[in-house]
């Protein structure tokens, strides 16, 4: 079920892309355009992202930078060329001001090529290859990702031997080379599936040799839920340890995959469990609106129109405020962007146990 807008005035007036004048200077209407995953394997993603932007956004008076704001949502069900679309519509049509959202890497590839001078502020997609002057990340590469939970593991398991299994896109073979890199040891086997488009696992979990003492394996959305419950149902829980990427047990899926991930470790950027006052608000705010804990996906949501808010409230060319904004506080602890525009930050290692993903370490940037 969607989450409703609470209370955020829809306004009309569109806004000229890229450059805000101050607030004093003229009170036009700020229009962010988010381009998330409505259909497909993502849609749970999705869902709470953009119930987290329109929770920012009701919090804040339906303003952003002291400005009247509005957020416009196009679906692009997963596709790259819808995507496309979808961004040249925001931006000839709509005259957006900055575009966000952008869940899948191959969608969030083809929107940035289609920005041109119009800033995209990405919530969630981790291809490394994402950048340039215009393009701003609020949630991690897939390098970043990997190589934390191959420090990780090199500490806490350091020794095993190692297979790796993902879906077969950027987001997974991407994480896998960051795990390898941050493991510092090739791995016994790399086994990847076709995205999309597998659902029995068991022919390719058949392929992890006798002799692995860990598997470290990158799911998320519908793909995550599959994974988890033949891992669990084939009883490899008790063949081989697994530590996993957040995104597979991260709180999006949870609902779908309680007890089949109960024990499990992943890497992350995001827990609710995390001691800050940010995210003590947060939570308390999420679980007032949901009644369940968020989801990073529902952080990195909160967290783009944090950025977007910040650089509104500065004037002038968007594009530059983005840029010069500097440390930003939030639920996940404070981190700032590097001179590619990508998070520097902390990861931290959790353990789901009983409904919460608790923090067992803090892995450092």
């Amino acid at each position: 079920m969607r989450v409703p807008v609470l209370g955020l005035v829809v306004l009309l007036v569109a806004g000229c892309g890229g450059s805000l004048p101050p607030p004093d200077e003229d009170d036009r209407p700020v229009k962010v355009g988010a381009i998330i995953s409505q259909m497909g394997v993502y849609a749970m993603l999705g869902d709470d992202m953009e119930a987290a932007m329109r929770l920012y956004l009701d919090d804040h008076g339906g303003r952003l930078g002291g400005r009247p704001a509005e957020l416009l949502v196009a679906d692009d069900a997963g596709s790259p060329e819808r995507g496309q679309k979808e961004a040249r519509r925001f931006i000839d049509d709509e005259g957006v001001d900055v575009i966000t959202g952008l869940i899948a890497s191959p969608v969030a590839v083809s929107v940035v090529k289609e920005s041109g001078r119009t800033p995209v502020v990405i919530a969630n997609a981790g291809a490394d290859e994402l950048g340039g002057a215009n393009v701003f990340r609020v949630s991690y590469t897939n390098h970043a990702h990997g190589h934390a939970a191959g420090r990780y593991a090199a500490e806490r398991y350091g020794g095993q031997r190692v297979v790796l299994m993902a879906s077969d896109y950027s987001a997974g073979t991407e994480t896998l080379q960051g795990f390898v890199d941050g493991y510092g040891a090739e791995p016994l086997k790399r086994i990847l599936t076709p995205y999309g488009r597998v659902t029995d696992l068991e022919p390719y979990f058949e392929r992890i040799p006798p002799e692995a003492g860990l598997l470290f394996a990158f799911y998320a959305g519908g793909e995550a839920i599959t994974f988890a419950r033949a891992f669990k149902r084939l009883g490899y829980d008790t063949k081989v340890k697994l530590l996993t990427c957040m995104n597979l047990t991260d709180e999006d899926v949870l609902l779908a995959t309680r007890a089949d991930v109960e024990g499990i470790t992943s890497v992350g950027m995001y827990s609710p469990a995390l001691v800050n006052p940010d995210n003590t608000a947060f939570v308390a705010r999420w679980q007032a609106l949901t009644g369940r804990d968020p989801s990073a996906m529902a952080v990195q949501g909160w967290d783009a129109m944090r950025l977007i808010d910040e650089a509104v409230a500065r004037g002038g060319d968007l594009t530059r405020a983005l840029g010069e904004v500097g440390e930003l506080g939030g639920p996940r602890g404070r981190f700032r962007l590097d001179a590619r525009h990508n998070p520097v930050q902390n990861w931290y290692a959790r353990e789901y146990h009983n409904g919460v993903n608790r923090v067992i370490a803090t892995i450092p940037p």
